[in-house]
């Protein structure tokens, strides 16, 4: 978990896991994504990321991603 949420800004790269709950083949495995919108410190919502992946075949995807899943930021 990154301990730094400043870096969090539109455009950024992240590095991440998948949750548990998303039932991954390869739960170690470490995902790439841009930032496209932070919502951190907003009153009555958790802190999350909207991320476009980069991964090869995955790319347009967009997700939610969890403070807590970040692993680091470019």
């Amino acid at each position: 978990m990154i301990e730094q949420t400043t870096y969090l800004k539109e455009g950024a790269i992240i590095h991440y896991r998948l949750l548990p709950a998303e039932r991954p083949t390869h739960p170690s495995r470490i995902w790439h994504g841009r930032v496209l919108q932070a919502y951190i410190g907003m009153r009555y919502f958790i802190d999350c990321c909207r991320v476009v992946s980069l991964e090869p075949g995955y790319e347009e995807l967009t997700e939610l991603v969890l403070i807590s899943q970040i692993i680091s930021v470019e």
